[in-house]
């Protein structure tokens, strides 16, 4: 074989060995885009991030595009620095807790997200139904017929825990229903500290009490959105009765004192009066009335037994009687027909549903009952349309969308 022979065929093999080299460094090259953008990265020492490292916002120097391509190419579950956050922040958020101060001065550590309360007595179990009926454990006491006709009956299955001021309160059924905390709500009592305390150590249940006469409801209201959660109620419900007090204040002091209307607010055979300056009475007060009742001693409630004599000399302009009182029979009854405001025909039963629109127990119900009993005594001066203001404050209060039927049913014998 010649020379020039040999060198060609040599030449040719080492082209054919070179172009087979070329292939499989290409072929080895040929890797899927994430993992050449990855892999690249890491061999080259780039500083070009993953598109996972870009999206979790990580390091930008190429070692961290290095560790998670490599978490990738594991297979390895564990998840990117935000995920692990989020998780952590849904776990703190449902777990965290706050000190709460109470009315009585108390410092309460409160979960954040409470989802179930009790009450400690009737007072407490008006106002959170109002506030957030579902996330009532129990009831002080339980509804009657005549109240599921405002509300649902599916609040009729709840336990019955009893009432803390009437030493019926039931810790144990308390304990077994779990609540997040207990709440008592109503006039500062003397050793209502104490009385706290004692259920929190009983019950290993953090309890606050929430001050709340007609006077301070805005900030009552506003202290139990805060506990509940329920904020946004809480503000509508502030806003209704700041304006029904401001409202029903700037009307009557208006009012001359010649035009004012002298009141008889009486209870169970007509003769239980109900004295001035409770909280059963206030209503009258701030609607303008002059309570007659205006007695030094007083039955346990706010209540006095008086004579029909007494009554007599009184001769108040109107009188109101409670639910469940002579109210149906008095005009047949001789020895009240000695009174002006019987002959007349100005005496009127309170509206009672849910509750007594005067008290007993004297709770929100009384901001409808200031509308009622100032259109009744000064109809010159108040102009509500008392059935349109019931629908209202019956669907804010109550979750209750009243019919005509039930709000007519409601004013029967009080207009």
């Amino acid at each position: 074989m010649s020379t020039k022979k040999l060198t060609a065929l040599l030449l040719g093999a080492l082209i054919i060995l070179a172009a087979a080299a070329g292939c499989a460094q290409t072929g080895d090259a040929a890797q899927s885009p994430s993992a050449s953008q990855s892999g690249s990265a890491a061999q080259t020492g780039s500083a070009a991030q993953s598109p996972s490292a870009q999206q979790s916002g990580s390091a930008t120097q190429a070692g961290s595009a290095a560790q998670a391509d490599s978490a990738t190419q594991t297979g390895s579950a564990a998840q990117s620095p935000s995920a692990q956050q989020a998780d952590s922040a849904t776990q703190y958020d449902m777990n965290a807790t706050y000190i709460f101060t109470d009315s009585a001065g108390r410092e309460v550590e409160l979960p954040r997200n409470i989802e179930r309360v009790a009450p400690s007595g009737s007072t407490a179990q008006i106002v959170l139904f109002t506030l957030c009926p579902d996330k009532l454990v129990g009831l002080a006491t339980p509804f009657s017929e005549d109240q599921f006709g405002y509300i649902d009956e599916k609040y009729s299955l709840l336990p019955v825990f009893g009432n803390l001021y009437a030493d019926t309160l039931n810790l144990e059924s308390i304990m077994v229903a779990k609540p997040q905390v207990i709440i008592d709500i109503g006039e500062i009592k003397p050793n209502i500290e104490d009385d706290m305390k004692s259920i929190e150590e009983r019950t290993g249940i953090p309890a606050v009490f929430i001050h709340m006469e007609l006077d301070s409801m805005h900030e009552a209201y506003d202290a139990l959105g805060i506990v509940t959660g329920e904020t946004e109620q809480a503000r509508n419900i502030i806003d209704y009765i700041d304006n029904t007090l401001a409202e029903t204040k700037r009307i009557t002091d208006a009012i001359p004192e010649s035009e004012r209307k002298s009141v008889y607010y009486g209870s169970d055979d007509g003769l239980t009066a109900m004295v001035r300056g409770t909280v059963h009475t206030d209503v009258i007060d701030i609607t303008g009335g002059l309570n007659v009742a205006d007695v030094g001693e007083s039955l346990r409630g706010g209540a006095s037994i008086v004579s029909m004599e007494q009554l007599i000399l009184w001769n108040p302009d109107v009188i109101i009687f409670a639910p469940e009182s002579i109210y149906d029979s008095v005009a047949g009854v001789a020895e009240w027909q000695g009174l002006n405001a019987v002959k007349t025909g100005s005496y009127y039963k309170i509206p009672f549903g849910i509750y007594n629109w005067m008290g007993r127990p004297p709770s929100v119900n009384r901001i409808i009952g200031i509308k009622w009993l100032a259109n009744l005594l000064y109809p010159d001066y108040f102009k509500y349309d008392i059935m349109s203001e019931a629908k209202e404050f019956y669907k804010l209060f109550y979750h209750c969308v009243l019919t005509d039927a039930q709000a007519e049913l409601l004013l029967a014998g009080s207009r």
